[in-house]
């Protein structure tokens, strides 16, 4: 028979449990079912304006990114593209890294990355990065997206997009 453990030894394994949870999920918000981030290897299209676009369907998809990957299985995942509109310098990049529901908003959490100096070439530039989301762990309708960044917690963009409901297709 093993002896119990000494409630030191308890507390510092609880706390050791603690801080390997994921730094994604807060305790104001809860990760749906399913609801984690997926890498695409997709080209985003350059946009002017800042935003968020959802895609379920490789037509629309055709509309964010450059070349839409036979990969995608529309029936299963949604297509979810960060722009942050236009740069004036090489040197920025978005990196997407998880998704939370929080206050009825699907929030996206992002590293924007900005560059390390001023001396950049002068050439606009269009960050932006695209990632898979289970489309089952969306509920059908209005849905409010939020990109926030991961270090400073500070919106980067906003936006509503329709869910269409998987029973309403054909």
């Amino acid at each position: 028979m093993r002896p119990p453990l000494r409630p030191a030894i308890a507390v510092g394994l609880s706390l050791a449990l603690v801080a390997c949870a994921p730094a994604s999920i807060s305790p104001s918000a809860t990760e749906a079912p399913g609801l984690a981030l997926s890498d695409v290897d997709v080209e985003p299209m350059e946009r002017p304006e800042a935003g968020i676009a959802m895609a379920f369907d490789a037509a629309t998809a055709a509309g964010l990114v450059v070349a839409v990957p036979d990969s995608i299985d529309f029936a299963s995942k949604a297509l979810v593209c960060v722009y942050l509109g236009e740069r004036p310098t090489a040197g920025w990049r978005l990196d997407l890294d998880s998704a939370t529901f929080s206050g009825g908003e699907l929030r996206i959490e992002a590293r924007e990355n900005t560059p390390r100096s001023e001396g950049g070439e002068l050439r606009p530039t269009f960050p932006a990065d695209c990632a898979l989301v289970n489309r089952g762990a969306l509920p059908a309708g209005q849905l409010r997206v939020g990109a926030h960044d991961t270090l400073s917690d500070e919106a980067i963009v906003a936006g509503t997009v329709v869910v269409p409901d998987p029973a309403a297709a054909p």
